[in-house]
C-alpha cells in the first residue's frame, strides 16, 4: 500500500511513544505486585496492545484503529481508577484525568485527519 510520508511518520512517532511508555511501565511491574493493585496490570497490557494496534496500522490493517480506541479508552479508565488509589485531591484526580483524555485526543485526532483521505486504501 502507498501511503503518504505523513501517515507513515505519525504511526512512527505513536510507535515510539507507546514503546518507551510500555517499556517504562515496565518499571513499575516490582511495586505493583507488591502493592498487589492488579488493575495496573491491564494498563500495562493495554500499553502493549496499543503497539500492536500501530503496527497493525502500518501494515494497512483497519482493525488497528478500533484495537488503538478500544486499548485508549482501557488506559483512561485504569488512569481513572489508580489515581483515586493515590491521590487523596480530587481536584488532582479531575487534572490527571483531563490531561490522559487531551493527549488520547490530540493523538487520535491528527491520527484521524491524516487516515480520513487514505481509509479506502486500507484493508
Amino acid at each position: 500500500m502507498k501511503r503518504p510520508k505523513f501517515i507513515t511518520i505519525w504511526l512512527i512517532v505513536m510507535l515510539l511513544f507507546s514503546v518507551a511508555l510500555s517499556v517504562d511501565s515496565l518499571t513499575y511491574l516490582s511495586m505493583i505486585l507488591l502493592t498487589k493493585n492488579y488493575i495496573s496490570l491491564i494498563g500495562i497490557v493495554a500499553g502493549f496492545v496499543q503497539i500492536f494496534a500501530v503496527v497493525q496500522l502500518l501494515r494497512g490493517k483497519k482493525i488497528g484503529v478500533t484495537i488503538l480506541l478500544s486499548s485508549a479508552i482501557v488506559v483512561f479508565l485504569v488512569t481513572g481508577i489508580n489515581e483515586f488509589y493515590i491521590v487523596p485531591n480530587v481536584n488532582q484526580i479531575i487534572i490527571s484525568m483531563v490531561m490522559v483524555l487531551l493527549v488520547n485526543i490530540v493523538m487520535l485526532g491528527i491520527l484521524y485527519l491524516a487516515i480520513k483521505p487514505n481509509w479506502k486504501n486500507f484493508k
